[in-house]
């Protein structure tokens, strides 16, 4: 004789309520690749400004001028 127990989990497992609203860790996901993409993006400036070189003669350097 079969018995029938409404306590028996289905195969798959327990469910939760809302699986695919899980705002807390959509915010945090959205916030740590923010993050990220910023801090790329400024080392990306940082090094094509290494790699450019200086723009122009820093002032020290320039000759003086002869006095009249």
């Amino acid at each position: 004789m079969p018995t029938y127990s409404s306590s028996a989990l289905p195969a798959s497992g327990p469910r939760h309520a809302a699986q695919d609203r899980d705002r807390v860790g959509d915010f945090l996901v959205a916030f740590w690749a923010a993050l990220h993409v910023a801090a790329a993006c400024l080392l990306g400036l940082t090094v094509h400004q290494a790699e450019a070189g200086p723009l122009a003669a820093p002032a020290a350097t320039t000759p003086d001028l002869p006095f009249v």
